[in-house]
């Protein structure tokens, strides 16, 4: 009945509701009275507003919690096993997937990049990159550098630590000299950064990434929870093992 109603709204009705059945067997009251009642009882018992709006708040996270599991249930394939995404790490049925999205221009996403390169060397997991440009053009040139390299063998992931390791604009300059250090032939690198597929894989991982919510980098998505917002190794390693129990 009160579904459509902010937290406030739900505690004032209600109060009146139990008010008037209160008051079945008293004589009518106007409504200035009953209204009177409720600013009395609220007066002296605030702490109910808080508590409403506390739970009203509760109840929101949990629900938007199911629907962001809901659609990364619906978007198993893409988040995990997309071919056209770079991956590394454990290849074992067991594994537990942690898919980044990340921005090269990101300094949080770069804080990160030491802790995510040690998950994939040593431990049953397995990091799917998702390369999310939304921080300006020299981040669309950083992802299309990074994609285009994996037409050149199987150099993405140093490819992708470099450039994490870049301070600064990221230029093409830049990106020639990255390409230097892992030997690629910067001319063909050129070329297919402007490969329609790059662009078309960046545009998905977008819509990937709105449909389940992601705002901001880095996100992950560990198991069927996903997380905005940096973290500390320990955390990191915390949320991973929690998917293993799961």
């Amino acid at each position: 009945m009160f579904g459509f109603l902010n937290p406030m709204r739900t505690l004032a009705a209600l109060l009146l509701l139990t008010t008037f059945a209160l008051a079945q067997d008293a004589p009518p009251k106007s409504k200035a009275e009953v209204e009177q009642i409720v600013k009395e009882y609220l007066m002296k018992h605030p702490e109910i507003i808080l508590e409403a709006v506390s739970k009203y708040q509760e109840n929101q996270r949990n629900d938007d919690k199911k629907k962001v599991q809901q659609t990364i249930s619906s978007n198993q394939r893409q988040l995990r096993s997309d071919p056209a995404s770079p991956s590394t790490g454990s290849t074992a049925p067991d594994a537990v997937t942690v898919v980044e999205f990340f921005d090269y221009r990101c300094g949080y996403c770069k804080r990160m990049a030491s802790a995510i390169s040690k998950l994939a060397t040593g431990s049953n997991v397995r990091v799917v990159f998702k390369e999310l440009p939304i921080l300006g053009p020299d981040s669309i040139i950083a992802a299309k550098a990074a994609l285009a390299s994996r037409k050149q063998g199987d150099v993405y992931t140093r490819f992708h630590q470099d450039l994490m390791a870049l301070e600064g604009t990221i230029t093409m300059a830049s990106i020639e000299k990255v390409a230097a250090r892992n030997s690629l032939d910067f001319a063909k690198l050129k070329t297919d950064m402007e490969d329609p597929e790059i662009k078309a894989q960046i545009d998905a991982t977008q819509k990937l990434a709105e449909a389940i919510g992601v705002n901001a980098t880095p996100s992950f998505v560990i198991g069927n929870e996903l997380f905005t917002g940096a973290m500390d190794e320990q955390e990191l390693q915390s949320n991973i093992a929690k998917a293993q129990k799961r």
